[in-house]
């Protein structure tokens, strides 16, 4: 009878459940790498990050990681304390990893001796070299605005000491673990600049966020459900309602190869209601080698045409769209629509361009001096005055294409037909001022 009730004991009286843990191998990486050791090529992944990595009942892999200091964290020894373990991506130069530390400290805050949080540090989102999300530059205006600005790592050491920067100049109570040098948990668990694992005591995976918290996810409702607790989790009302101001210019100029951004918010007016925007690119008038990109509670791909976003009330969230240019000089245009998705008649739609020239920003936007057109919109006859000689202006299509060039500040634009153009007008010494107008019939 002892060798019966003496098994049943230990398991009445054990500290945390007993569950048995069945890890598949460790992914890695093994010692701690050399400051030296060079990160492996990083290839640039452009999918969805919702379903890339693991999914929601998968069984997760060991793994061993180090912090800054050489401190190792094995997810086999964590899980064995019989707590659940949340695994969080990031990157320094991610504006929505930096926006999502207040929620991993809530966590850590409000479960911190039930759940075992650790951020791991991957490789960078938007470093000031090529985006291993998008194929281009593109540094954001959230980190330019920040002044974080840091290229790709190259070494181990590199990547350490972005890691201490992070620590030193954000409030993240979390710990960080530094990816392998050759990118071994960003390869299994991502490819991601943000996203999110929360692993039962048994090591499989109960809930997956492409973007940490980030909506439809709730990270609080999720620890809530595993951990069968009842209180926590709170999900918002939609009854919100929205406005948009533009912050710039709805057209953006740069030199061929820049990427220019167009700057705006969405604010809810609303003290009480959560408002779900849907943003839809609706065109894209890209020239070659041209693209573009939304970016508003996260930054979406190149690939990515429709999302819906969650405002929280009296909130603001900054939107951004960007185009990636090419080498040669030439104009490019999207129509966006701004949805409240509970309320229809509460709706934007906005075109944005984008200009390059050899000639520099400087020269194109705001010199040789101001014009003024009219009548607006036009049907027949477009005026044009100028504070500087006018010795011809352009009108050209979206595409850029010359439709009509004259010496006159006057010019016939009956025979086009009914849309938006591109104006341009020159001085004699071949600057110019651009603008565009609505042409009706």
């Amino acid at each position: 009878m002892n060798r019966i009730l003496l098994p049943l004991f230990f398991l009445a009286t054990a500290p945390f459940p007993l569950t048995a843990q069945v890890l598949l191998p460790s992914i890695g990486i093994g010692s701690l790498p050399a400051d030296s050791t060079s990160i492996c090529p990083i290839p640039w992944y452009l999918g969805s990050f919702y379903s890339s990595g693991l999914q929601p009942g998968d069984t997760a892999a060991d793994f061993t990681l180090y912090d800054y200091s050489g401190n190792a964290f094995n997810l086999g020894n964590a899980l064995s304390q019989g707590k659940p373990v949340l695994l969080v991506s990031g990157s320094y130069t991610c504006p929505v990893f930096r926006n999502k530390i207040s929620s991993i400290n809530n966590v850590i805050n409000t479960y911190g001796s039930q759940v075992t949080v650790a951020v791991i540090y991957c490789v960078e989102a938007h470093p000031t070299d090529t985006s291993p999300y998008f194929g281009y530059v593109n540094i954001t205006s959230a980190n330019q605005s920040a002044g974080i600005l840091y290229q790709q790592p190259a070494t181990y050491g590199q990547r350490k000491q972005v890691v201490n920067d992070l620590q030193n100049n954000t409030a993240l109570q979390a710990p960080v673990y530094i990816d392998g040098p050759c990118n071994n948990w960003w390869l299994y668990y991502g490819p991601a600049p943000n996203n999110a694992y929360l692993i039962d005591t048994s090591g499989i995976v109960f809930s997956k966020h492409g973007w940490y918290d980030s909506y439809p996810d709730n990270i609080i409702c999720d620890i809530d459900s595993l951990l069968g607790l009842p209180g926590n989790c709170n999900p918002p009302n939609y009854n919100g309602s929205f406005i948009l101001n533009m912050t710039s210019s709805d057209t953006a100029f740069g030199q061929p190869g820049a990427t220019l951004a167009v700057d705006a918010e969405l604010i809810n007016t609303s003290a009480t209601g959560t408002v779900l925007v849907k943003l839809g690119r609706l065109q894209n008038n890209m020239a070659p080698g041209w693209a573009s990109s939304m970016c508003a509670s996260v930054c979406y791909s190149t690939s990515t045409d429709t999302v819906t976003i969650a405002i929280a009330p009296l909130d603001t969230q900054v939107f951004h769209f960007y185009f990636y240019t090419d080498t040669v000089p030439n104009n490019a245009n999207a129509v966006v629509g701004f949805r409240n998705q509970n309320n229809f008649s509460n709706s934007y739609m906005k075109t944005f361009y984008g200009f390059t020239s050899m000639a520099g920003t400087n020269e194109l936007y705001g010199a040789p001096g101001t014009i003024s057109i009219y009548p607006v919109p036009a049907s027949d006859q477009l005026t044009v005055r100028a504070d500087f000689g006018i010795a011809r202006i352009e009108i050209a299509d979206l595409t850029g294409k010359i439709l009509l060039r004259t010496p006159d500040t006057q010019a016939d634009i009956g025979p086009l037909a009914e849309g938006y153009y591109l104006l341009r007008v020159y001085d004699a010494e071949g600057k110019c001022v651009p603008a565009r107008f609505l042409k009706l019939d």
